[in-house]
């Protein structure tokens, strides 16, 4: 009985011994860990991509602690975007933003919310993409982390460009250069003055696009090799309408680092123009089936138009076939009767052309230029309509929305829950469903503000008088309605709705259009009522 005993306690001393040692080694591979983590993140900021992508990868596997897991994902996701190289989901992310928002570390949560952007920028849900950057700028600025505050400008610079935000656009690439050369990281300063150069250039300061497109060139050496095919692509761009040779030497510079749909369409663009029509022929069609993110429809159209004057009928019948696939996505939504009608006259049109081989060469192209046309057309038609009624139908949910929510403030009931969700339901329509609703509420914040609009473009008038539109409908269609003296322009109907805005109030209006009193005088006599 004694012997059992001993041995029942012996065997319980070596499960205690056992399981002490498992302990202290799970605590030591937690420290080695989190020291890993910790060197990765280091190697990062020093550009050592290499060396933290071998030690990430050891990590592999190993058993984390919560804190280590977020930090995990994190890094990893940053590697792949770093390498150009995404993750195929967001699920390790994920999981980091949900530590980081519970556990309260604002430095982290800014980059995990930095790279749920980079994930809407890759769906092309661009809103999306801007309003989780905007919550990563406000975390970052509280941040004593450049790199990070450099990251999140830069990118909303760009989702900016994208959008044709081109005064925020610019306004951004600055802040992301002066947090370049606050660091003096040449790398950074590279693609910063690149932005800030087609800022200009789409603000129509072709002068000062120039001139900073000049102070990138001595940074090119500090880009990543697998971004300079486009960083010189856009050099050439700036070139390719006013000195074709330059453009001409940075597209072909652009090649050597790798292969892009849109480079290659520039070259043969400029190959084309000098008379080379063949070299330019053949590398349209090693466009076409070069892989890219890239609109393929202009190409197309060259390929189409040789094709055609060269006697390749059999080659671009099959480019005619190319375009109906492209856009039958889109004749798939026609919202009139006439383009359903122009749709079923094409697949007519195409399937007689098919049944009919024998027909003479000249007849073929014809059909096939026509085919080209109507397409082209309505291709545009649908878009442009497209935009128009979704903008029209988020003007009308908004202006709804402020209705009802003026009824119920003069009602005098307690409505504030209600009056909270129409406002949240309105922010939905203009920040995520509709981008220009929103640039045309940044606008109207900044005419609330009392700042002076002198500046401001054509398309910045429109931007918010179709916001307007949508928070005061009646207003705006009243004074659409009167009758004046001269023509209802965006200028003059800016200044109505200001005069509307600010009760009649001439002063306010004056400090604000920055016009003198002659300019004044003069907008009242245009729009003047007529009897």
């Amino acid at each position: 009985m004694n012997i059992i005993v001993y041995l029942c306690r012996m065997k319980m001393r070596k499960i205690i011994y056992l399981f002490a040692i498992l302990l202290t080694q799970t605590a030591c591979d937690g420290t080695k860990v989190s020291e890993k983590l910790d060197q990765i993140d280091s190697l990062i900021a020093k550009d050592q991509i290499d060396s933290a992508g071998v030690i990430l990868n050891d990590l592999k596997g190993v058993g984390m602690t919560p804190e280590e897991k977020a930090h995990y994902g994190l890094l990893a996701t940053q590697l792949s975007y770093i390498t150009n190289h995404p993750l195929p989901s967001d699920s390790l992310l994920d999981l980091s933003l949900i530590f980081y928002s519970n556990e309260g570390n604002r430095r982290k949560l800014a980059d995990a919310y930095y790279y749920k952007s980079a994930r809407s920028r890759i769906n092309k849900d661009y809103p999306q993409a801007i309003l989780y950057c905007k919550k990563a700028e406000c975390l970052a600025d509280q941040s004593k982390d450049i790199r990070l505050q450099f990251k999140i400008a830069e990118n909303l610079a760009y989702l900016n460009g994208l959008c044709e935000n081109d005064l925020l656009q610019l306004q951004y690439a600055q802040k992301s250069l002066a947090l370049a050369q606050k660091v003096q990281n040449k790398n950074w300063i590279a693609y910063s003055i690149n932005k800030i150069s087609f800022a200009f250039y789409n603000l129509g300061q072709q002068d000062s696009a120039y001139y900073y497109i000049e102070k990138s060139k001595p940074y090119i050496d500090y880009v990543y090799d697998f971004d300079k095919t486009a960083f010189l692509m856009n050099i050439g761009l700036l070139y390719k309408e006013t000195d074709k040779a330059k453009a001409k030497a940075y597209f072909e510079k652009a090649l050597t680092y790798g292969e892009l749909p849109d480079v290659l369409e520039h070259l043969a663009d400029i190959y084309f123009a000098e008379g080379k029509k063949e070299e330019a022929y053949q590398l349209w069609k090693k466009a076409l089936t070069t892989e890219g993110r890239y609109e393929k429809d202009n190409i197309i159209r060259s390929i189409l138009v040789y094709d055609l004057q060269h006697g390749n009928l059999d080659e671009a019948s099959k480019k005619v076939n190319e375009v109906i696939a492209i856009k039958d996505s889109i004749i798939n939504v026609l919202r009139n009767d006439t383009i359903k009608d122009l749709q079923l006259r094409f697949d007519h049109e195409v399937a007689m052309r098919q049944q009919d081989q024998v027909t003479a060469n000249w007849q073929k192209g014809v059909l096939a230029a026509v085919i080209l046309v109507i397409l082209l057309a309505a291709y545009i038609l649908v878009r442009k309509g497209i935009e128009k009624i979704k903008m029209q139908e988020k003007q009308m949910q908004i202006n709804d929305h402020v209705s009802h929510i003026r009824e119920l403030e003069a009602s005098g009931e307690n409505a504030k829950e209600e009056i909270e969700r129409l406002n949240k339901e309105i922010k939905k329509l203009t920040d995520e469903e509709s981008p220009k609703l929103k640039q045309g509420r940044m606008l109207y914040d900044q005419i609330k503000d009392g700042k002076p609009i002198k500046d401001w473009t054509i398309k910045e008038k429109r931007l918010f008088i179709n916001y307007y539109k949508a928070i005061d409908y009646r207003t705006v269609s009243r004074i659409k309605k009167v009758k004046r003296r001269g023509t209802l322009t965006e200028h003059s109907l800016l200044y109505l709705i200001l005069m509307e805005m600010y009760d009649q109030d001439e002063d306010k209006v004056i400090k604000i259009l920055s016009i003198s009193d002659n300019g004044m005088r003069t907008l009242k006599s245009r729009t003047r009522p007529v009897d």
